[in-house]
């Protein structure tokens, strides 16, 4: 019985060590500015209460979607700078100003600076091909996260 486990054993060593090499370089990093840089549009509007026993997403885009105006639109230049275009639905983004990341090269929120300084969660890090952009607004009430709003958005150019 022990010859038999310690075969398994010396089976078991000889296929884990038989991993394939990587070759190959993963490349240059993708340019974090680039894939935000250029107008965004508002495809939907979610909210999350944290603080309801069901964890419930529920879809308030007909805030912003009504299927006639253009739907809210942020554009973001390279050189630092947005500006806000919206006809329905109330403004979270300010009146535009200048942006940035929180770290340039692992970026984790959004920083628009207008007239206040407003810090939002990125969905996940847009590449220049990249199509979709979601953005998190988390409200506070002493420390504690108890709403999620999350704006989903599509590249129009």
């Amino acid at each position: 019985m022990k010859f038999g486990a310690f075969a398994a054993l010396a089976a078991f060593a000889i296929f884990a060590g038989c991993k394939p090499e990587i070759t190959g370089e993963l490349g240059e990093p993708f340019d974090k500015v680039a894939g935000m840089t250029g107008t965004w549009q508002l495809t939907a509007f979610t909210q999350q209460d944290l603080n309801s026993p069901v964890k419930e997403v529920r879809d308030l885009s007909h805030f912003y979607i009504d299927g006639v105006t253009t739907p809210l639109e942020l554009n973001f230049a390279a050189d630092g700078t947005y500006d806000v275009a919206l006809e329905l639905g109330k403004n979270y983004f300010g009146e535009g100003g200048t942006w940035s990341f929180d770290d340039p090269d692992y970026p984790s929120y959004l920083e628009l600076y207008s007239s206040d300084t407003l810090v939002y969660n990125l969905g996940g890090m847009i590449r220049p091909f990249d199509n979709e952009l979601n953005i998190e607004y988390r409200r506070d009430c002493s420390g504690t996260t108890t709403v999620v709003y999350t704006f989903s958005f599509t590249r129009q150019n």
